[in-house]
């Protein structure tokens, strides 16, 4: 069972806290394509995985989604957080989103991973949406936005 990224479900993260990317084992994959992480890919430390975690917001409102495991920062980590239907990215690489236009949230965001076999917890802060500055030599950056 197979999956580009962007197609996971809130259901695909119940049924399989661990997903991998499948192009770490094969180069022939897609590297956006992700299936279930065996417990035996999970703990390989060339394996490069998606885990589900919880999203709590500043007002104590909880939400699915999952963030790349093994890293820190919103570039590496590249979180998203399903609210309904919808899926929220909060990393939009070196694409300065327009802050007016997303989904206004309330931050601090905190991120806690709950995944299986044993994997150790990742817990982290997200300030807002983020991108690169190209104008400030790359730095990650956030967007401002009015709180609800």
């Amino acid at each position: 069972m197979s999956k580009f990224v962007w197609e996971l479900t809130p259901q695909d993260l119940l049924e399989h806290s661990v997903w991998q990317f499948l192009h770490w084992k094969d180069d022939a994959e897609d590297e956006t394509v992700v299936g279930p992480a065996s417990e035996s890919d999970a703990i390989d430390p060339n394996a490069s995985l998606i885990v589900k975690a919880i999203f709590t917001d500043s007002n104590g409102d909880e939400f699915l989604g999952y963030v790349r495991f093994g890293q820190t920062g919103i570039a590496n980590t590249q979180p998203c957080m399903f609210i309904g239907e919808a899926t929220i990215g909060f990393w939009f690489g070196i694409s300065k989103p327009d802050c007016s236009e997303l989904r206004v949230l309330s931050f601090p965001i905190t991120i806690v991973t709950k995944c299986a076999y044993d994997l150790p917890t990742q817990v982290e802060i997200m300030k807002g949406f983020g991108f690169f500055d190209l104008d400030s030599g790359s730095k990650v950056r956030y967007c401002e936005q009015d709180q609800p």
